[in-house]
């Protein structure tokens, strides 16, 4: 595991970097993605669109994974991590050839698409090339703080602070999803190069914990302190209470 800090506006091109050091490796990356406020927020995906359109990035023979997705609402539904995607990145890509891969968390058989997704997992050969966020109780993909946590795709119980309750795209608390298909730690450890950007003082404490703390199912992120390839982009702010 390797941690960077840098200015919060350096975030975006070093990413975009490191993903463009991915694509030249192997132009056939499967690229596993993220639905956190960091990549719109910083502007990474943004950078992304940008870079392609200028012709220095080319997706046509990398294929785009999502490692979670809401339960209980259509794959159209303004709040699904599908939407998400396809509004700020797949829908603006000019390169993109293969239909982007997302568990389907409308499926009436949610054990079945478990099985489903881990086999199209195995089928891709797992994921080159992860880009994460980390939850403000330390979650990663949509692996929950929990006393164990399973190896394969699976589907979790949302904490509170977690579920969009506050979305004027549903009626009531009711309609907000309390659960999600998530990857297991399999698919977590399995992916050859991870990626995971934290910024702000709200995340300083979970940083600690997880990058510097015990490794423990409490906090999912710290498992990636075993990972042969992580790499932890930070702004000050976020490494506030590392000891660097």
């Amino acid at each position: 595991m390797k941690i960077e800090v840098l200015p919060s506006e350096e975030i975006k091109t070093r990413v975009a970097d490191l993903l463009s050091e991915q694509i030249k490796r192997n132009p056939k990356s499967v690229l596993g993605m993220t639905t956190g406020s960091s990549p719109i927020k910083y502007g990474i995906y943004q950078e992304w669109i940008r870079r392609e359109q200028a012709g220095e990035f080319s997706f046509h023979e990398a294929r785009f994974i999502n490692p979670d997705e809401l339960v209980g609402i259509p794959a159209d539904h303004p709040e699904s991590y599908r939407t998400y995607m396809q509004e700020h990145l797949f829908g603006q890509l000019q390169t993109l050839r293969y239909e982007p891969q997302i568990p389907d968390g409308s499926s009436t058989d949610l054990k079945a698409e478990c099985l489903r997704f881990d086999q199209l997992l195995a089928d891709l050969g797992y994921v080159d090339w992860q880009l994460m966020g980390l939850g403000l109780n330390g979650h990663i993909a949509f692996i929950e703080p929990s006393n164990h946590i399973p190896a394969k795709t699976y589907v979790s119980q949302l904490f509170v602070e977690n579920r969009p309750v506050h979305s004027p795209h549903f009626r009531s608390e009711e309609e907000v999803p309390k659960q999600s298909i998530t990857i297991g730690l399999e698919a977590v450890m399995k992916a050859r190069n991870i990626v995971l950007v934290a910024t702000g003082d709200n995340k300083a404490e979970m940083v600690a914990k997880a990058f510097a703390g015990p490794i423990t199912t409490s906090v999912p992120a710290s498992f990636l302190q075993l990972h042969a390839s992580a790499t932890i982009i930070l702004d000050a702010a976020a490494a506030s209470k590392l000891s660097l």
